[in-house]
């Protein structure tokens, strides 16, 4: 997988993806990752293809991500939005997510057990009720419980 360091590809290459999907990256930046699931569930963007949407809440990271991924963003299958983890929610007629991931984030690895709890709570609102939450720590990929989604 170009561009991805092993470690990096092992996890995307570990994601159930499938093409079509709406995938949420949560601290993608600089964007790596984020490009190559695009490249995976991508097709025309919009409502009939896949898309990703990499949240990141640096805006250096936000910067770099917008230049190395150009060109997937102008395809329509890869968006960014400069918001941390606990602060995200779905803009107003946005579709919910088939799935999330996170690298190193440390709201979702036990760094910050407090902005966790608030993290996961907006994770599992933003994603369909099918929807899963990996991050790494596990063989390469472990799935996290998400709490129950608001009105639910």
């Amino acid at each position: 997988m170009s561009g991805l360091s092993a470690r990096l590809a092992a996890i995307v290459d570990a994601l159930p993806l499938v093409p079509g999907m709406r995938v949420l990256e949560i601290g993608g930046a600089p964007g790596a990752a984020a490009k190559a699931v695009a490249r995976r569930i991508g097709g025309t963007g919009g409502k009939t293809g896949g898309h990703v949407l990499m949240i990141d809440r640096s805006a250096n990271g936000i910067a770099l991500t917008r230049q190395n991924a150009s060109a997937e963003i102008e395809a329509g299958i890869l968006s960014i939005r400069q918001v941390a983890a606990e602060e995200f929610h779905l803009l107003p007629g946005e579709r919910p997510f088939d799935l999330a991931f996170a690298v190193r984030v440390g709201a979702l690895d036990g760094r910050h057990p407090r902005a966790g709890q608030v993290a996961l709570r907006r994770i599992a609102d933003a994603l369909t009720p099918a929807g899963r939450l990996f991050i790494d720590g596990g063989d390469p990929l472990r799935e996290l419980q998400l709490p129950p989604r608001d009105g639910s």
